[in-house]
């Protein structure tokens, strides 16, 4: 009964061009949020977590990025869709018998939306 909302991801879908030795991936999502019990209408942001991984005996994360998208509900509705596309990771082109092993993952990542930013120590007087 205390749920407000629930996200889902719905698609998700990729494109790679090769070009001057590099590897651009383009990906997108489109997801659902539904109103539970405890929600109503108003904005929220949705926290997503892209990451590019070399997958193996020892996994690599070579990117990760995570976004907060504004998501609107409106009076009356029960759930909205939302989607949002990343059209800048690059990366140098690995070799081709290595490329079966990168693997993009996609979720919601609560916990590092919920971290506070890291303030820098100041600056010690001399």
């Amino acid at each position: 009964m205390t749920i407000r909302y629930q996200g889902t991801i719905v698609q998700l879908a990729r494109d790679c061009a090769a070009a001057s030795g590099n590897l651009t991936i383009k990906a997108g999502v489109q997801g659902r949020i539904i109103l539970g019990p405890a929600g109503g209408p108003g904005q929220l942001e949705i926290p997503l977590r892209y990451a590019l991984v070399r997958e193996g005996p020892e996994p690599k994360t070579i990117w990760t990025k995570l976004y907060k998208i504004p998501v609107v509900i409106p009076d009356g509705q029960t759930n909205v869709t939302f989607t949002h596309v990343e059209d800048d990771l690059t990366i140098p082109r690995p070799r081709s018998s290595e490329l079966q092993a990168y693997v993009i993952y996609v979720g919601f990542d609560a916990l590092a939306a919920a971290e506070k930013p890291k303030r820098s120590p100041p600056p010690r007087k001399r």
